[in-house]
């Protein structure tokens, strides 16, 4: 192409373009948009917006900030005293060859002196009162008296005070019997069990009328149960032989 056939070029006194050059130009450019453009963005970014509840004023702004974590402090070491106050664990000791061993005597049971085996229990030794020693039960009137005896010794004397007491307020003579010239005696024999039952009741001496008999059965029978055997009674049950006296 000659150059006088674009004179307009020339009166601007510029060189015609390069199309190499051109092509360097635009992608130098792009290069440095495509660098520019993250760098924009990030700079750009919008803040998070965190409305807190019941406010009533305007949003604020807030950047949320990643903390980081605490630290831990070391534990304080044990003092002297609290290591003293605790106690040390028991050390088994080992059995070393040779070694002498010590033998212990064993201690025996204490045995009771002659001065404590002459003692008596309190309960034993206590007295009993005189309502309890009375031989026999009399009724208000005097007409009508009981009497026990038992099998054996048998020191709770207080237990058959209250088996005459019982049975003789049950006791109802017959009317009609004649005790002005000697007094009518009848004698019943039973055996008191643990819980107070009775049992093996029969008619050891007759008064010789069959009247007055029933009535010291019906007596016995009425009272029963009878109150149960001490506690300090060994034996299963008890032998008992009640009489039964009548006097005009």
């Amino acid at each position: 192409m000659d150059w006088r056939e674009k004179p307009s070029i020339l009166r601007r006194g510029a060189a015609p373009p390069d199309e190499r050059k051109t092509a360097i130009v635009i992608a130098i450019a792009c290069a440095l948009h495509l660098l520019f453009i993250p760098l924009f963005l990030y700079r750009t970014k919008p803040h998070t917006e965190i409305s807190l509840p019941e406010s009533t004023g305007p949003r604020s702004r807030t950047q949320l900030v990643r903390l980081a974590p605490l630290r831990t402090l070391p534990a304080p070491e044990p003092s002297a005293a609290s290591a003293k106050a605790k106690p040390k664990p028991a050390l088994l000791k080992r059995y070393q060859p040779g070694a002498k061993i010590a033998i212990r005597e064993e201690r025996a049971p204490h045995k009771k002196g002659s001065a404590e085996e002459n003692k008596v229990a309190p309960k034993e030794s206590a007295a009993p009162s005189p309502a309890d020693l009375a031989p026999r039960w009399f009724s208000s009137d005097s007409s009508r008296a009981t009497s026990a005896k038992t099998d054996g010794d048998f020191r709770f004397a207080y237990y058959l005070a209250t088996l005459r007491n019982k049975i003789g307020s049950r006791w109802v003579p017959p009317q009609g019997a004649d005790a002005r010239a000697r007094p009518i005696k009848a004698i019943v024999y039973f055996r008191v069990h643990r819980d107070g039952q009775i049992s093996q009741a029969s008619i050891e001496t007759s008064s010789g009328y069959a009247f007055f008999d029933q009535t010291a059965m019906r007596a016995l029978i009425s009272a029963t149960p009878l109150p149960p055997l001490p506690a300090g009674f060994s034996d299963n049950y008890l032998g008992v032989h009640f009489g039964f006296e009548f006097q005009q």
